[in-house]
């Protein structure tokens, strides 16, 4: 893709990322339900795509990236809806630092001083979330959102396992799953009204086509575009929220936030800085 177009595309996509705080809170069915009916949509417009691309095959890595996108699809709900914005969608942006864990652990990858000090850093930033008491949300919903990061890492891993395999599949998959999972919970909850059933249609366009959209854009971005340009993703979840609900984390975790959002920045950067000095050093051996 064209670099400009492919600028363009990512920063439009994390704008509309960045809707889904204020997506989730605005449809007035529990999170359970909204997972399933989002993921339900999801599916539905991920399948053309999917059918076009042609490699359909299931495999265990398929599987285990499905599981830990439809684990993702529930705490990221759960903990939008029992905490603050910031908080889940902080949360969610931890998970290259469980990626260079679970690597290590997974994939037998060298975990490097860096991987562990921006893990302590992290964790001191997640603290002050807690330590905010109800002025951010529940505790259970600051809990749950610690695994937004920790599933999401587990999808990468699995994803980075399908070398030959379609992506695209174990996100379908993960939405498959996370539907029918959903189902019990959507008949219940009733027939959503006009408002909440807009938003719900607009999250399962976010769960579909923005992601189909990203992977298409970052063949035309630089490695560190791909981590620059998503960060807007989690600098406006938060701000929609406040603008439209009036929604204000305390300042303990706004604190805890620029923390977090910092250490995983910083790491990024110097990941990628890391990893193109040693690919120079390797050339000029």
């Amino acid at each position: 893709m064209n670099h400009k177009k492919a600028i363009l595309l990512t920063v439009c996509v994390a704008v509309l990322w960045s809707l889904a705080g204020l997506n989730i809170k605005m449809i007035s069915w529990p999170p359970y339900a909204i997972a399933g009916g989002r993921s339900v949509i999801a599916s539905i417009l991920l399948y053309p795509l999917l059918k076009r691309g042609g490699n359909m095959k299931i495999d265990k890595y398929v599987i285990g990236g499905a599981l830990c996108y439809a684990s993702f699809n529930y705490c990221f709900n759960i903990s939008t809806k029992l905490a603050s914005s910031a908080i889940a969608i902080m949360m969610q942006y931890t998970a290259p630092i469980y990626v260079a864990i679970l690597a290590w652990i997974f994939l037998k990858e060298k975990i490097t001083k860096a991987d562990i000090i921006s893990l302590v850093v992290v964790f001191a930033g997640m603290l002050l979330f807690f330590m905010d008491g109800g002025a951010s949300g529940s505790t259970i919903g600051k809990i749950v959102a610690v695994f937004n990061g920790i599933t999401f890492a587990g999808n990468s891993i699995f994803l980075r396992l399908q070398k030959n395999g379609n992506p695209v599949m174990s996100v379908f998959l993960g939405n498959v799953i996370s539907g029918v999972v959903g189902i019990p919970f959507m008949v219940s909850a009733g027939v959503p009204d006009t408002k909440s059933f807009l938003f719900l249609l607009l999250a399962g366009f976010l769960c579909g086509f923005t992601y189909a959209a990203y992977a298409k854009a970052s063949t035309g971005l630089s490695a560190l575009e791909t981590v620059l340009l998503p960060i807007l993703d989690p600098v406006l979840n938060p701000v929609w929220v406040f603008l439209f609900l009036g929604e204000v984390p305390g300042k303990m975790a706004i604190i805890g936030a620029v923390i977090v959002l910092t250490a995983v920045f910083v790491r990024s950067i110097y990941g990628i800085w890391a990893e193109d000095h040693d690919r120079t050093a390797a050339q000029i051996s």
